[in-house]
């Protein structure tokens, strides 16, 4: 993916917007051997991005937490599509895809400002369950509310 689609996907709609959590910095123990980023690093930063998310566009998120709904990664994939090194600041892109009525999809695409570039690409399926029950939840609605306006267009058109 290029820059440019991504740009183009930033504006194509008021109801596709892309949260952005910009406070991302490769330091010396995010690198390996050859001062490389290791890609586990943007699978840690993945949870940090959906969580300010949650956070800042779902209301009270600790209350979320402390209700019998949970959230649970039920799949999470990885494409490095270019590299980081130490000192680089790196922004986490969030939108969505995939919204059923019991799960969806976080997408996150770690921007490099450095390299003007995304240099990785994490996608993980969310699923809710009642722990009461042990069966399937709905997602709740605060989270449905702000996940609406976050879908992915390039995914969706797909």
């Amino acid at each position: 993916m290029n820059l440019t689609s991504f740009i183009s996907t930033k504006t194509m709609a008021e109801n596709n917007k892309i949260f952005v959590y910009d406070k991302l910095r490769v330091f010396f123990k995010h690198t390996d051997y050859y001062g490389a980023v290791h890609p586990y690093n943007f699978l840690e930063w993945t949870s940090y991005v959906r969580e300010a998310f949650f956070s800042e566009m779902c209301g009270d998120f600790r209350k979320i937490l402390e209700s019998p709904i949970k959230m649970m990664t039920a799949k999470i994939e990885l494409c490095t599509l270019g590299n980081s090194s130490f000192g680089d600041d790196i922004e986490g892109r969030f939108t969505t895809a995939q919204i059923k009525k019991v799960s969806f999809d976080v997408v996150v695409r770690f921007y490099n400002r450095q390299k003007n570039m995304v240099v990785c690409e994490t996608r993980h399926t969310l699923v809710f369950i009642d722990s009461a029950t042990q069966r399937f939840a709905a997602i709740p609605d605060n989270i449905k509310d702000a996940i609406v306006f976050y879908k992915d267009a390039e995914l969706e058109a797909s």
